[in-house]
């Protein structure tokens, strides 16, 4: 199985996913309350405290496909963004 995806996960990019997974978009979007538990129950997919955070495509986009509105996690992560980004330019 070569599907594995491998990211620096620094402070900053730490960061970047609390910000754009708020509390109304996983309510909203997903079957969790918040991001903190989205990433307690995908903890068997991938350590998010780990300094490079590494999955696997197939399990990370089941488990996202499964638990929230989107086919995969980089759908997720796109809409979150334009999401949050457009929110910030419309205040």
């Amino acid at each position: 199985m070569n599907d594995y995806i491998s990211y620096d996960n620094n402070d900053k990019f730490k960061k970047i996913l609390e910000d754009v997974f708020t509390d109304e978009f996983m309510q909203k979007y997903t079957n969790f309350e918040n991001f903190e538990a989205f990433r307690y129950s995908s903890a068997v997919i991938t350590d998010w405290t780990a300094p490079r955070m590494v999955y696997s495509k197939l399990l990370m986009d089941g488990f996202v496909n499964e638990s929230t509105r989107f086919s995969s996690w980089d759908e997720m992560v796109t809409t979150a963004t334009d999401m949050r980004f457009s929110l910030k330019k419309a205040e």
